[in-house]
């Protein structure tokens, strides 16, 4: 062999010891995490960056971009977040990826950093395993929502955002999600309850916040996997969760930036019972619509899974290209929610602000759902205008139920003598109860014209098919029937105590008057067929279908 064919020979060695060395230390990084994962559930891998960053929080300085392909080929772009050592400590070199599919199959996907530092690929599979998946506006009625499935809503809403407060002087929120997970399971879940608005660490001068020390653009990692928590747990158990004070409280109102935006819908985005990013709580006391229109498009336009969205009691025409529902608050000093007529109304209650005078609750969203976020928050002693005892919690329950709004409960612990066990809340059970055992409720809309609001009486329902009236004082009801032919089977129902009696039948064609077997609160349902007097059973589970 000549010596020059020993040279180059050579040469080949050491170039393809170059090129192995080259592979070994500049190779993708693999993904660890799931193979398999439900249909509509979280999935999620992580990846390792050893590279260091100024700020590997802020997606301007450094992103982790996924491209992810579903079995029928479609693309879906997003992007993951830096995760200290993937635990909840702040210092390490552990990125996130997360993901929620909405095909079963086999999905796939590459990754890559923004600074050109060798990403990967992988794949997962995906079964069904039964989850709802992530609410939607509903088709039948938009008023209301249904699952991902396309199956009805039937919505049970309760307020944990009171319970927010009480863990920041309790403990921190570094340790905080045993605490809210047992007021979620025992106070909530064990009483039916599927939907619930919640409290967030978002207030940077409590012990411990989403900021670390106090900065706006890096995060204290410990709170943030605390409080993801309680957004699995909700999973697990089907409950959909939607937050009182937003992205950040009224007093943090300068830590709004792009950088929060965007970490947030990387990290609960892909949580299918999280929905309602809002900005935060009344938004008109510090920000314009302008700013808040900024700060919502950037989450419907990074969010990849058309999550609902939403602004607390103000909900102004100019959001229309991306509120989904609204957040209403009909109680204030000058207008109590104390009777079956104070939010007995799709516009009922005050104005926020410069917002407008339908409650906070534009004309553009009057026919999407909205939630009374403040309205039955049961307070002894009153304050706000809300409901002092379980009489006037049941009332302004069923006259928001019968205007097409969804109520949500509070046992407003702060002001209680009886916290946690307050007694409007079995009203208020006995209530949905009712209405998703019994009526045809996402069909109806208000009849009060047909019953006399001098003798304290509401009515809902499908003109000449079914018909619900309720009465303050019991006794006798008029309802005029003259626009409905026909024979009508009579349920009569007590609200107070969950007793049903069958009343008979009676002809339509005329005003007609009707004597309750009942003293006090009456609820009286007509409906054309065989009236169903069976009683409404006690919630045993979760109403999500």
């Amino acid at each position: 062999m000549s010596f020059k064919r020993i040279v180059l020979i050579n040469q080949r060695i050491v170039l393809s010891g170059i090129v192995c060395f080259m592979f070994i230390v500049f190779m993708k990084s693999p993904a660890i995490g799931m193979n398999q994962v439900g249909l509509y559930n979280a999935w999620w891998a992580e990846v390792i960056n050893s590279k260091s960053y100024n700020n590997p929080f802020d997606f301007n300085e450094i992103n982790l971009e996924v491209t992810f392909t579903s079995p029928s080929g479609k693309k879906v772009n997003f992007f993951g977040f830096y995760d200290g050592d993937g635990k909840g400590g702040q210092s390490g070199n552990v990125w996130k990826l997360r993901f929620m599919p909405d095909q079963v199959g086999t999905w796939s996907y590459t990754y890559s950093w923004t600074d050109g530092t060798p990403g990967g690929s992988g794949s997962f599979e995906v079964v069904d395993t039964g989850l709802p998946g992530p609410l939607k506006v509903a088709t039948d009625n938009s008023w209301y929502f249904e699952t991902s499935r396309g199956t009805p809503f039937h919505f049970r809403g309760y307020d944990l955002h009171h319970v927010g407060p009480e863990i920041h002087t309790s403990t921190t929120w570094a340790n905080a999600s045993s605490t809210y997970i047992n007021i979620m399971t025992n106070k909530m879940i064990a009483r039916g309850y599927n939907m619930a608005m919640v409290d967030s660490p978002s207030n940077s001068g409590s012990s411990r916040s989403w900021w670390k020390d106090g900065q706006k653009d890096v995060f204290d990692l410990a709170v943030w996997r605390d409080y993801e928590k309680i957004l699995l747990h909700a999973i697990s158990k089907k409950i959909y969760v939607f937050p009182f004070d937003g992205f950040v409280s009224q007093g943090n109102k300068g830590h709004m930036t792009d950088v929060l935006i965007h970490y947030m819908v990387a990290r609960f985005g892909a949580y299918p019972s999280y929905m309602g990013f809002s900005p935060t709580w009344e938004w008109t006391d510090i920000w314009s619509a302008s700013q808040v229109n900024q700060f919502m498009k950037q989450v419907h336009n990074w969010h990849p899974f058309s999550p609902l969205l939403t602004a607390h009691d103000c909900a102004k025409s100019d959001f229309q290209s991306w509120l989904d529902f609204s957040m209403r608050q009909a109680a204030s000093p000058s207008k109590p929610t104390r009777d079956i007529f104070s939010a007995n109304s799709r516009t009922a209650g005050q104005s926020q602000g410069s917002c407008n005078t339908t409650g906070g609750v534009a004309g553009a969203f009057l026919n999407k759902p909205i939630i009374g976020s403040e309205e039955i928050w049961e307070l002894p002693g009153g304050n706000f205008g809300e409901p002092r005892n379980k009489t006037e919690v049941r009332r302004a329950a069923w006259g928001i139920m019968m205007a097409g709004v969804m109520p949500l409960y509070s046992e407003w612990t702060k002001w209680s003598d009886n916290p946690g066990n307050m007694p409007g809340e079995p009203e208020v059970r006995r209530m949905f109860d009712f209405f998703y055992s019994k009526t045809t409720y996402r069909e109806y809309q208000q009849l009060n014209s047909l019953v006399s609001k001098s003798n304290r009486q509401v009515a809902s329902g499908k003109t000449g098919l079914e018909y619900l009236v309720y009465d303050e004082n019991g006794g006798s009801i008029t309802i005029n029937l003259g626009g409905a032919g026909g024979t009508f089977d009579l349920l009569w129902f007590n609200p107070i105590s969950g007793a049903t009696q069958n009343g008979g039948q009676v002809n339509g064609g005329a005003s007609r008057t009707l004597h309750s077997p009942f003293s006090g609160d009456t609820v009286l349902l007509l409906t054309k067929g065989a009236a169903d007097t069976t009683p409404p059973a006690a919630p045993t589970g979760l109403r999500v279908q």
